[in-house]
């Protein structure tokens, strides 16, 4: 039987290749740095456009097009036969262990009759497309220098902006919300996580986790399967919104911002993380995102009330539970035993009770009605003998 490559046939054969886009990306579970740049082989203006994006801020970079340099392009994709990889399965990539960082090498090919089509360096033997990868990457950078700059122009996109951007990305595999309170007296810190993932061999069955810890104190957790189709509805919500890409989101630092509400002796913050499998697409089993602060200033709080509701009826119905001591350390009075589920939006206000500070503060110290103020004083975490405003063992002030 005589075998076709209709795709390369088609490719080299009908159809001319007007230009590239190449991409590239430092990546650990957040992919926290990407370049794209968009290189045209025929067009009045013969720029590289590199968009480098981080959570920080985009930014778009026009630099010099040389001749020279489409060429180089062309004579990359011919040598290492490029059209002929164009519909070919990739290779699974190697998966990314632990904390550490990787680097990962794309390119889109544009045809004149308006068709793409994507390589990966890894629908050939691994040696091969590792050198291909290395030759477009070192080629590409070797034209973004300072000296064939011609302008840069700082983006800070909003959510809207952020839904146009196309990244490939796998199935939702957990959803996690937290919180985190500080607080100027020794020991009020607190953070508490409710983590919902999908269970291996276990359709519709999910795993829920529930993690608390307040100041120097054991971390406390439980974890408890039930099932519930929770994953399947924020994959729907994450695909409608393109919630992978959010983490671009960022407010222009240069508008202003009030201040004069906040208070300076509580901190608290919460976040939304969503978790996407992309093992088959850059070697990363769990790649974090997150809807926090600045996207729900950006328009995105209704996605992230709508997935934090799921995620707090996910952990009622599974009937995990975690509790701190039910005694203030130090006052020897009750506190909150059950933190109330974490919201990126309030706990972003600082309406987040059961963080210790508000119990505490508002209690009467023992044994310090004296009238000179510079003698000894005992202070309510049991400490004698200060001298100060404030208490040599946990910094608590003096009445």
């Amino acid at each position: 039987m005589f075998y076709i490559d209709v795709y390369k046939v088609l490719r080299e054969c009908n159809m001319a290749i007007t230009g590239i886009k190449y991409k590239f990306m430092v990546f650990t579970k957040t992919m926290d740095h990407a370049f794209e740049g968009h290189i045209p082989f025929a067009c009045e203006e013969p720029v590289i456009t590199q968009t480098s994006r981080n959570e920080c801020e985009t930014t778009v970079t026009k630099y010099q097009l040389p001749e020279e340099a489409v060429k180089q392009f062309r004579g990359l994709i011919e040598k290492y036969g490029i059209t002929g990889w164009i519909g070919k399965t990739p290779a699974a990539p190697k998966l990314l262990d632990g904390d550490v960082h990787n680097t990962v090498s794309m390119l889109t090919l544009f045809f004149d009759d308006g068709t793409t089509s994507d390589i990966t360096f890894r629908e050939v033997p691994e040696e091969t497309g590792a050198e291909a990868a290395g030759a477009f990457r070192k080629l590409f950078f070797s034209l973004t220098d300072e000296d064939k700059k011609i302008s840069e122009e700082k983006l800070y996109p909003n959510l809207e902006e952020c839904r146009e951007i196309k990244e490939q990305h796998g199935p939702v595999v957990a959803v996690e919300t937290g919180s985190f309170t500080m607080g100027m007296m020794y020991g009020s810190n607190q953070w508490y996580t409710q983590t919902v993932e999908k269970v291996d061999g276990k359709e519709g069955t999910v795993l829920v986790t529930l993690k608390i810890k307040r100041g120097d104190g054991p971390e406390i957790t439980e974890s408890k399967e039930t099932e519930s189709d929770i994953l399947s509805k924020v994959q729907e919500i994450s695909d409608r919104e393109n919630i992978s890409c959010w983490h671009y989101a960022a407010i222009d630092p240069s508008i202003p911002v009030d201040m004069s509400m906040r208070p300076m002796d509580f901190t608290a913050n919460g976040w939304l993380h969503i978790y996407y499998d992309d093992s088959k697409i850059t070697g990363c089993p769990k790649v974090k995102r997150t809807i926090d602060e600045k996207a729900c200033k950006l328009g995105g709080k209704e996605v992230d009330r709508a997935i934090t509701n799921m995620v707090n009826e996910c952990v009622a119905k599974s009937g995990a539970k975690v509790e701190l001591s039910s005694a203030n350390p130090f006052l020897g009075i009750p506190v909150a035993a059950d933190p109330p589920a974490p919201n990126t939006m309030t706990s972003m206000m600082g309406n987040f009770p059961g963080n210790g500070m508000g119990v505490a503060l508002n209690q009467t110290p023992v044994n310090n009605s004296v009238a000179d103020q510079n003698s000894p004083w005992e202070c309510p975490c049991g400490k004698k003998d200060n001298t100060g405003k404030f208490c040599s063992e946990c910094g608590y002030p003096r009445r």
